[in-house]
């Protein structure tokens, strides 16, 4: 009978119930990989990036990859000309401190990793 009253309320919505799809939309920046598309508006971007110069500083070493199908590890992007397509956004910002994470672009796949 306890069980029932708890049960309940936890349906009907009364209870705080732990959302972890919520927690998911906001993912560890070494999970940031796959398709991406730049917009120029910093509150419709995903991630706001600020780019490093120097790759040892960098948060997070990037691969712009040409084939979509290859952007499936850590730190291989492919940039998208169609936002229905990304499966996140990203917008350049120019102040380091209001960035979610810093990246560095390099020419090479392997050498694509986090540095967190």
């Amino acid at each position: 009978m306890k069980l029932f009253f708890i049960l309940v309320p936890m349906l009907l919505g009364f209870l705080p119930v732990e959302n972890k799809q919520l927690k998911s939309d906001r993912t560890e920046i070494c999970d940031v990989y796959g398709t991406a598309f730049e917009v120029k508006n910093v509150f419709e971007a995903t991630y706001r990036v600020y780019i490093e110069e120097d790759e040892y500083s960098a948060d997070l070493i990037v691969f712009k990859e040409t084939n979509e199908l290859m952007a499936d590890d850590t730190g291989l992007w492919f940039f998208t000309k169609n936002k229905a397509f990304a499966e996140f956004t990203i917008c350049y910002v120019e102040d380091r401190n209001l960035a979610d994470f810093t990246v560095h672009y390099t020419d090479v796949d392997v050498e694509a990793r986090c540095n967190r």
